[in-house]
């Protein structure tokens, strides 16, 4: 199958997309860490500046300033996050590359179980901001969480396609 692959068929776009996906949460999580207290990466939380607010009743900065035990927490759970990125990330890419490309359906079927875990999860997480009556907008949401979910469905059709 790998000798008559073609990334303009439905099965090379479909490889392409969980590779996109893959290497999103890839960079995300490898620059999470270093740049995490820098400039906008302070102004959150968990989500945005203004959905963080409106969850925690004060301003990002102003908890991370003013509670130091939270700021250590964030790095701590940032931290967690990142490397599940790259743990995630990286298996996605492997995935795609080597089984998908490869015309494997079971590498067709952990990426697309892979990717609806995962967003089933960041809504969970999200649950008590939307509990709380927040309104949380594509805007609002780190891109490794609605980039995914936006992709997931086109990505596992084509790859069905291609490999039927």
């Amino acid at each position: 199958m790998a000798s008559s692959f073609s990334w303009l068929s439905p099965l090379g776009i479909s490889v392409g997309i969980f590779l996109a996906i893959g290497a999103l949460w890839f960079v995300i999580g490898a620059l999470t860490v270093p740049l995490h207290d820098r400039s906008t990466g302070s102004e959150m939380l968990f989500v945005s500046h203004s959905t963080d607010s409106a969850y925690f009743g004060a301003s990002p900065s102003e908890l991370l300033a003013s509670t130091p035990a939270i700021a250590k927490l964030r790095t701590l759970l940032l931290t967690v996050i990142a490397g599940f990125l790259l743990l995630s990330g990286s298996a996605f890419m492997l995935l795609a590359w080597y089984g998908l490309r490869t015309g494997q359906p079971w590498a067709l079927g952990t990426l697309a179980i892979g990717a609806v875990l995962a967003i089933v999860w960041w809504t969970l997480a999200l649950l008590p901001y939307f509990r709380s009556g927040i309104r949380v907008t594509l805007g609002d949401l780190p891109p490794f969480m609605w980039i995914p979910a936006i992709l997931v469905l086109p990505a596992a059709i084509l790859g069905w396609i291609g490999l039927g």
